[in-house]
């Protein structure tokens, strides 16, 4: 529904374009900037509404921005929005198509009409003196008509949305995203309750949730291109349905065999959400706004599991309902969210919206040389499937910047997922708390993903001294090192925690102490997931789709398979050494973020594909 209200828009919008003027123009203002003839040839002189200092921030970051201070070079830019490579996006476009948008008369484009002017669109650059160029590509240049965003400041481009818009657009996404990992921990707290229904042992009773984890995981592989083909949106209303309607096939399941499938072809689905609404973070904010919004897209994902087996507790030990309210407040909650998903939620993916415009400028115009990016891709969709599938796993086996935060972030993953049983070990059976109180307890990590948010302002100042710092030595840009401050920030709260929870979780002790242990698990995990995942964006960032994919993948897939051995293990190792070998493995973790800011430049002047430093 909100695709179609961007459609109207974009016509309306486009009709706005068609500037209509004497011969030679002078002084021609448009949203774009002036425009004048000189020397025969038309010339755009940006333009801003106001020149006051959020005019700055605009050039800066966008139309609208609650950000201050120095900016990340290269700036955002029409540029630096459309014009990717590598990856799934990358090297797919005619280079010699990607050029810098400018504005053309009509008698270009519409015929010989030299009193319209069209804003937004390109005609490729002329062939250089070398010649280089063939008549064919020299014909094929002639032919097009690239359709860009009107000026650094065009309302159309996402980035420079209201910030209401976009807010509103980041918390419905990031919605998606927390009920598909809130459907993760829900489906455990009825574990007793179906191991007796269908006499089964405990382990096979987590298969379930170790399926949807996998299917999650494994998901997200295919979810992504399909996302960068047609869109966000095709993705995210399909995928949520199939998600409900095999989260009702899992609650109206007879067997376990039948729980199982439904549970992994609900995570499959899920994962669309999971993935795609990271993407449309990106889509919508500036590098440098993200300091702040990815932790809060973060606390989003980390809610969800942490909180739904406080509800799905109450479902279970409730005589007034049964057990399978575990799925039904699921699907209820996905469904609340379908419907603004369906409504409002507009498309954010900005080769989309071009390739929209272009359509829309050929329609106006019955002149069909306008053409997208978009449009230029020379691969396939079995080739973008074939390179998403491989390219996470040779990134993961390659590269050791990426292998060694995917461990780390799936580390952090297995802990959270064995903690289902192991609650139950430390609170239910040395605590005495009820089965209930045992998942309250979930809510104490909760608190300290909360308490992150605290350190979010602190990383923001360093990060703008280091800009300037780097401005001061020449570079264009700082290190990607200065996304690593919220992981130095919380990598010694992990240990910490679980050798303080190991060894407090015991008679005479109050249960107070490993409530308290377990929020300082949960600041560490999200700062260690917030640096990793920016971090590891911002020195892939031709490759961060296939990347990130790479966390997505293994963080979820080791999480499904320890849950099914969680048990095992309180029960063979006991609380204390449990807790203890996690906090021993995630000490061995802890220097890595100090070790990468002080020599990663040089761990990624030996990589293939990470961004190179510009130190001398």
């Amino acid at each position: 529904m909100q695709s179609i209200r961007q459609h109207r828009v974009l016509r309306r919008k486009l009709q706005q374009q068609f500037v209509t003027k004497h011969e030679k123009p002078d002084n021609v203002w448009t949203h774009e900037g002036r425009y004048e003839y000189r020397g025969g040839e038309i010339h755009t002189e940006p333009g801003e509404p106001n020149d006051d200092p959020a005019a700055g921030r605009r050039r800066e970051h966008g139309h609208r921005t609650f950000i201050s201070g120095p900016s990340l070079n290269p700036r955002h830019s029409v540029r630096s929005h459309i014009e990717r490579e590598g990856d799934i996006e990358g090297s797919e476009y005619d280079p010699v198509l990607s050029t810098d948008p400018h504005t053309i008369n009509t008698q270009e484009t519409l015929g010989n009409t030299p009193d319209i002017m069209v804003t937004g669109v390109e005609r490729p650059r002329p062939c250089d003196s070398t010649g280089s160029e063939t008549d064919i590509e020299s014909l094929k240049k002639n032919e097009l008509i690239i359709v860009t965003f009107e000026g650094e400041c065009d309302i159309m481009d996402p980035h420079n949305w209201s910030f209401k818009c976009r807010l509103f657009t980041t918390i419905l996404t990031s919605l998606t995203g927390c009920v598909v990992f809130w459907s993760s921990t829900i489906d455990s707290t009825a574990l007793m309750t179906t191991k007796q229904l269908y006499h089964t042992t405990f382990e096979v009773e987590t298969l379930p949730t170790a399926m949807f984890l996998i299917g999650c995981g494994v998901g997200a592989l295919i979810t992504a291109p399909i996302s960068e083909l047609f869109g966000r949106n095709p993705v995210y209303i399909p995928t949520i349905i199939g998600f409900i309607l095999f989260n009702m096939g899992a609650g109206l399941s007879e067997t376990v065999v039948q729980r199982v499938v439904c549970r992994g072809l609900a995570g499959l689905f899920g994962s669309a959400p999971a993935i795609v609404s990271a993407a449309s973070l990106v889509d919508v904010w500036s590098r440098i706004e993200r300091v702040y919004t990815f932790p809060i897209f973060a606390i989003f994902i980390f809610t969800g599991p942490l909180v739904a087996p406080t509800p799905g507790a109450f479902a279970v030990s409730s005589d007034a309902v049964s057990w399978r309210w575990v799925d039904w407040m699921t699907i209820i909650f996905a469904g609340v969210l379908l419907i603004p998903v369906v409504l409002f939620l507009p498309e954010t993916y900005s080769p989309i919206l071009l390739y929209w415009k272009a359509k829309e400028l050929r329609r106006l115009t019955g002149d069909d040389r306008y053409r997208s990016p978009i449009e230029f891709r020379k691969s396939t969709f079995t080739q973008r499937m074939s390179t998403s599938l491989y390219r996470p796993l040779q990134l993961l086996a390659t590269e050791p910047i990426i292998m060694i935060h995917s461990i780390y972030v799936a580390l952090l993953f297995m802990i959270l997922y064995t903690f289902i049983a192991g609650f139950v070990s430390i609170y239910e059976m040395t605590s005495g708390f009820s089965p209930a109180a045992t998942d309250v307890a979930f809510l104490a990590i909760e608190v300290g993903v909360l308490l992150s948010i605290l350190a979010v302002p602190i990383s923001m100042w360093l990060v703008r001294r280091d800009i300037y710092h780097s401005r001061a030595n020449g570079e264009q840009r700082p290190d990607p090192e200065i996304s690593l401050y919220m992981g130095m920030f919380g990598a010694p709260a992990v240990p910490i925690s679980l050798f303080w929870m190991g060894w407090t979780a015991r008679h005479g002790v109050s249960y107070w102490s490993p409530l308290v242990a377990s929020g300082f698990f949960g600041f560490g995990s999200l700062c260690i997931f917030v640096s990793a995942y920016q971090y590891v964006a911002d020195s892939y960032e031709s490759y961060s789709a296939s990347a990130l994919a790479s966390l997505q993948m293994l963080r979820l897939v080791a999480a499904g398979a320890m849950a099914i051995v969680a048990e095992i293990m309180y029960k063979e190792l006991g609380i204390e050494w449990t807790l203890t070998l996690w906090g021993g493995v995630s000490l061995l973790f802890l220097p890595v973020p100090y070790l990468l800011y002080w020599k990663g430049y040089k761990i990624r002047a030996q990589s293939r594909y990470a961004r190179r430093s510009e130190r001398s």
